[in-house]
């Protein structure tokens, strides 16, 4: 319990900080908060402010644990040791996320102007980029990654295809970062298309890379 202590405190610390700060702003909301955004920026779904305040920090916390659990229950438990760090890093960015998305939704029901869809869209950015920066640290395993049937068959195809990725993730959250001064439809059509075409990229990379190295051995 203390060794998860030390490495995870700083989600620990921003899953209090949020309750904290649902607690604190609970009775100058009103009782209906806007929770949902469409692409446009405008409020299509509400909430009670009970739920606005609680929901997403335990499912927040929720997601915590689920990360400090996977390390244990991937078969491939082992690897882990070799991109703590990495993973740590990836917790943490996760976690801040969903404390921006938290105190943004807050901030809405008090009646503050925010562009949300371009808040989200940055935080999204900053995801994916940081993905990009710890895709090559990655080892084989069952939860993270790009984890195709040929990048957990062969060694070589993991690394190869995740450092393809590495450069994918940071490429895509640059332009989707760039998108912000895009009209809200095209800047919803970047993020999905980045998305989809980081995914193809490296479902393609990784069975060309797999069939590439069954050459070579068959040599």
């Amino acid at each position: 319990m203390g060794k998860i202590l030390r490495d995870y405190w700083f989600a620990f610390f921003i899953n209090v900080m949020m309750l904290i700060i649902g607690l604190s702003l609970y009775h100058r909301l009103p009782d209906r908060i806007p929770t949902h955004w469409n692409m446009y920026g405008q409020v299509d779904g509400w909430s009670t402010k009970t739920f606005g305040v609680f929901f997403e920090p335990f499912l927040s916390f929720g997601l915590l644990l689920l990360f400090i659990a996977i390390p244990y229950i991937d078969p491939r438990r082992q690897n882990y040791l070799n991109f703590q760090g990495a993973y740590l890093l990836f917790v943490n960015g996760f976690m801040l996320f969903m404390a921006v998305l938290y105190v943004v939704t807050l901030l809405a029901g008090l009646g503050q102007p925010l562009a949300v869809d371009k808040i989200v869209a940055l935080g999204v950015a900053g995801l994916f980029i940081l993905l990009g920066g710890m895709m090559g640290r990655v080892k084989s395993n069952f939860f993270i990654g790009v984890r195709t049937p040929w990048t957990l068959e062969n060694q070589v195809v993991w690394e190869k295809t995740h450092r393809l990725a590495g450069y994918a993730f940071t490429a895509g959250g640059i332009l989707i970062a760039l998108s912000l001064f895009l009209p809200p439809v095209a800047r919803f059509g970047v993020i999905l298309g980045t998305a989809v075409v980081i995914a193809a990229i490296t479902v393609v990379y990784s069975y060309v890379s797999f069939e590439a190295e069954k050459m070579k051995m068959g040599k």
